[in-house]
This record gives C-alpha cells, sequence and structure tokens, in this order.
C-alpha cells in the first residue's frame, strides 16, 4: 500500500489543496529560528478537514541548532501528535549529522515523537548517518527520477519525492495507519509496512500549459550536482525562437572554487548532446550569497537569451549551468543540470 504525498509551502501558487490532487500532505512549518510558513495553518486546517493525513516539517539553516528545534516545536505544537515531523537537511543547513542527531533528540525529549529526516539520495553518499539509523529515525528521500534511487545507511524509507514538476509529489510506503504510527508514536520501523520500493516506477507529470511551465520553473527547488548549487529561475520562449534562460549557481562550501567564466549549456533532454553554448555575464546576487554563506563575490547569477530557432521543432531542451576557466566554456570547474524541468521548441 502507498500514498500519493504532495508537500507545499507558501512557494507554490494556489494556496487551496484541491489544487494539489493527493492522498496526504507534507506543509512547511518553519525555516531557521525566525521563519514561519504563513499558509502552514491555512494548508494544515485544509487537511483536516478533507480528511487526508499530513506532516510539518522545519527547514534548517545554518543558525544555533538548539534555537531552532526549540522555534519548530513551539511552532507546531498544535499539530504534535496529529501530524508526521520531519527536519528538512539540506543545503546551506547542512550542519553535520551529529547537529542533526541532536535536534531529533531533542524533538523526541520534548514531544515523544520521533521526526524524519528529509535529504537527498546524494547527500546519504556524502555525510554518516549511521547513528541516525540506529535511533530509529526514519528517511523521506528526494531523488528526481523514475525509479527508487539508490540509498546508504538506510535499508528502505518511508517517503521518496520523486519529482518537483510542476509541484513537489512523493510516494509514501504504506497506508493511512502507518502515517498514524509515524505521527503519533514515532516507533514504526522503517523496515516494515512498506513495499519493495526498487520495484517502484513513476512516470513523471509534465507541464501541459506555458503557464504550468513557467510554474513549475518559478516552484522547482535548487539543485546540487558535484560541488554546486544551482537553481533555475526563468526558462521560456521570449518570442518565436528565442529562449530566454536564467537562473544562479553557487559553490556548495563558504570557500568553495568557483570559475572565472559563466555559461549555460542546452542540453537535448534526455541526452547528453550539447545542442549549444551560450557566455553569460554575472548577475549580482548578494540573496544566494548569503543564503549559501559564500564568502566569494556576488556575481552568482545568468541571464541569457538565445536564438533557437534553427533547431528541429518538438526537440526537448534542459539546461546546465556552468563556471570554468576558459573563455569557450571549457575548464569546468562547476557544472550543475536541471534535468528534471524541460522545454519544448
Amino acid at each position: 500500500m502507498t500514498l500519493k504525498v504532495v508537500d507545499l509551502s507558501n512557494n507554490n501558487g494556489s494556496k487551496n489543496i484541491k489544487d494539489y490532487p493527493a492522498d496526504a500532505y507534507m506543509f512547511k512549518a518553519t525555516e531557521g529560528c525566525n521563519f514561519v510558513d504563513r499558509y502552514c495553518d491555512q494548508f494544515v486546517q485544509q487537511a483536516i478537514k478533507a480528511g487526508k493525513p499530513f506532516g510539518v516539517y522545519h527547514f534548517i539553516d545554518g543558525s544555533n541548532w538548539q534555537t531552532q528545534t526549540d522555534f519548530f516545536i513551539q511552532n507546531v505544537q498544535g499539530y504534535i501528535g496529529k501530524g508526521i515531523l520531519v527536519l528538512d537537511y539540506e543545503m546551506y543547513g547542512r550542519q553535520g549529522t551529529c547537529v542533526l542527531k541532536q535536534m531529533l533528540d531533542r524533538i523526541y525529549q520534548k514531544t515523544g515523537i520521533k521526526a524524519l529526516v528529509y535529504t537527498s539520495a546524494s547527500v546519504l553518499f556524502e555525510e554518516d548517518f549511521s547513528e541516525i539509523v540506529k535511533a530509529d529515525y526514519g528517511l523521506w528521500v528526494a531523488a528526481y527520477q523514475s525509479n527508487f534511487p539508490k540509498i546508504k545507511h538506510w535499508s528502505n524509507a518511508a517517503m521518496w519525492q520523486y519529482t518537483s514538476t510542476p509541484y513537489d509529489q512523493n510516494i509514501f510506503y504504506g497506508d493511512q495507519n502507518t502515517w498514524k504510527a509515524y505521527a503519533t508514536s514515532g516507533k514504526c520501523q522503517t523496515s516494515s509496512n512498506q513495499v519493495k520500493v526498487e520495484s517502484v516506477q513513476v512516470q513523471q507529470p509534465k507541464p501541459q500549459t506555458p503557464s504550468d511551465h513557467d510554474k513549475a520553473v518559478a516552484a522547482s527547488k535548487a539543485v546540487h550536482q558535484g560541488n554546486a548549487w544551482a537553481k533555475l529561475d526563468k526558462f521560456n520562449e521570449v518570442s518565436k525562437g528565442k529562449v530566454r534562460i536564467a537562473g544562479w549557481l553557487v559553490p556548495d562550501k563558504p570557500d568553495g572554487p568557483i570559475g572565472k567564466f559563466a555559461y549555460i549549456l542546452i542540453m537535448k533532454h534526455g541526452t547528453n548532446e550539447e545542442i549549444t553554448r551560450v557566455a553569460s555575464q554575472g548577475i549580482k546576487r548578494p540573496d544566494v550569497k548569503k543564503s549559501y554563506n559564500y564568502k566569494g563575490g556576488d556575481a552568482l547569477g545568468m541571464d541569457v537569451t538565445v536564438d533557437l530557432s534553427w533547431v528541429k521543432k518538438g526537440t526537448k531542451i534542459d539546461v546546465i549551468f556552468r563556471r570554468c576557466n576558459q573563455a569557450n566554456g571549457e575548464g569546468t570547474v562547476n557544472d550543475v543540470r536541471i534535468k528534471d524541468i524541460y522545454l519544448s521548441l
């Protein structure tokens, strides 16, 4: 038995969960020590009224872990014992799994609930989660692909986020009783009451209209690859045959390397075939620099408009954000491919 789950936040367009059909829902509640998602309670009340299981999550940032944990608990008091609790461990919030376990333990000590860990499949191979697994905290893994990803430390996952297009969608491995067990006691084992997830295949939903596509781009999450994070902000046809592509790339470490030149590579979707590449000026993005605690310059953005009228009609394209040390786009230092969002020419 599985449940289709949609997770939502203030970044989504509609604030009506009826626009996101699902069996259950996850909602962003808090971030750091000060941010409360103003739509969280509205979403929760809609889910309760509709008789849908729900959960709430805290997006960890780089601030004091105790203050963050208590801030989360304080703001979800009314949901404890009713919805699943989750800590979102990614990007600049990765303070180490020792800190993450302390946060999980603090939640358990104060609420009696064992929260889930949300993180990407790649992070499982970059850090040691073994102590968290030994303490029986469950996993919600993100990997935007058609088959359940290879994971480490955990033998299985409670939930898998398989796409962010046109909004975040997931598979929960269990029924409503399993969901309730996570929400009320935290004693539901991650290896029980679950299907063999390796056999699950998902047909990725695709945007059907230009409006849907633009919403998908706007709501998309940052992507981590290699030594950098990147985010697609604009990806649309601005006039016949001309496509605008904009976004940013930042090293994943405060002192991480970054290439001198900025390029956007247009790729044939689903292949490794490069159609063309375009140089971009570095666009100042102090917001990105601050969010990722990057100590270098703030010219982290890219923005180009390219004529693709010569490309065969119907061709699907996606993009790579690149920073490199050669003026022709070679000598790659950072490459991040945004492969889950494509544009049909």
